[in-house]
């Protein structure tokens, strides 16, 4: 009996050339999901005419499809051809969020991204760290706004200390907290109303998160003192690792908080290691299981907590491209060997 070929191995082997025009046209009976990988590899054929027939199918496809597509894995050659070759917002984001996105493929798409989507390109402390090149395309976007420019500055200043001076000790900014007047607190509070304002204002403070962004570290470190729910809530969110972890050292937060917190993607890596590190929140499932489920938790924090999570999130777990290698392989094993 001779042997069956499966049908996308049978496309690429080139043999036939008109089911390689009819791939292109996306005219076999293939899912999105195999279809569209095939159709990029198509696109950098020599023939034109199936090289031209596939890069126009591709950009025929509905924004949603391609965007769910790169949610759900797509390989790195189609996360980079749907980022150099499409326009729409909902496929750059999920380029931007994909957490093995090629940073230098951020860099690139950072130079026409509108303002939403700077905010999200703004998140990936992980693709800057690495690449901080990503900073100085955005810079010279026409469209960047003025929250991206205090983000940029912010990241400059306390996330890239390389590039200015060493960052302050915390020991070094408390004193420098505690230093402060309420004079000068007013004064900062004041002169940040006059900034661009962005988003709800804060109850406290009068202020919107963009212009709390604005004030100064030992300010904003002295307001996570004893903040209300709504305050914390944005300076927890803060980039600079000392403002975000005065919120959890200078407050009482109760389980739902502090599962929230070990939930939020948008924290600095910090606070997560903080809250992993301290024995009574860790204690609470629904906090450990937040952690390891969070892709910017530390993975020696993350695999510690492993064990300890139920045969029901292990399953998840182990489908769960936005976590690390080592804990859906983690998973996948522990649920096997719980089931078993």
């Amino acid at each position: 009996m001779a042997e069956t070929i499966p049908l996308v191995d049978e496309i690429l082997r080139g043999d036939n050339r008109g089911l390689q025009l009819l791939a292109a046209r996306g005219l076999v009976p293939l899912a999105p999901a195999e279809l569209i990988p095939v159709q990029v590899r198509l696109v950098s054929l020599q023939d034109e005419e199936i090289a031209a027939a596939a890069a126009r199918a591709i950009l025929e496809i509905e924004p949603k499809i391609a965007a769910d597509l790169i949610v759900e894995g797509a390989g790195t050659e189609v996360v980079e051809y749907f980022g150099r070759h499409f326009d729409h917002r909902e496929v750059l984001g999920a380029v931007i969020r994909r957490r093995d996105v090629p940073r230098q493929l951020l860099a690139e798409l950072a130079g026409k991204l509108d303002e939403e989507l700077q905010e999200l390109l703004l998140l990936r402390q992980d693709a800057i760290v690495e690449l901080p090149e990503i900073l100085d395309a955005l810079e010279k976007n026409p469209r960047l706004g003025p929250y991206g420019r205090r983000r940029i500055e912010e990241y400059r200043q306390h996330l890239l200390p390389r590039e200015r001076k060493p960052r302050k000790s915390r020991a070094e900014l408390e004193k420098e907290v505690e230093a402060l007047s309420e004079e000068e607190v007013v004064k900062a509070l004041s002169e940040a109303k006059e900034t661009p304002s962005e988003g709800d204002e804060e109850d406290l403070t009068g202020l919107t998160e963009s212009q709390i962004r604005t004030l100064g570290v030992p300010i904003r470190m002295k307001l996570a003192r004893g903040a209300p729910r709504g305050l914390r809530g944005i300076l927890v969110r803060d980039p600079n690792p000392m403002v975000a972890t005065a919120v959890l050292h200078h407050n009482a937060l109760g389980d739902s908080e502090i599962e929230q917190i070990a939930t939020n993607r948008a924290v600095v890596q910090d606070v997560l290691e903080l809250i992993g590190n301290h024995r009574s929140w860790v204690r609470k499932y629904t906090v450990a299981v937040a952690l390891v489920k969070n892709p910017r938790c530390p993975i020696g924090i993350a695999m510690r907590l492993l064990p300890r999570v139920a045969v029901r999130d292990l399953q998840s777990l182990a489908r769960d491209r936005n976590v690390a290698d080592a804990i859906r392989t983690g998973a996948k094993r522990l649920y096997k060997m719980k089931r078993g």
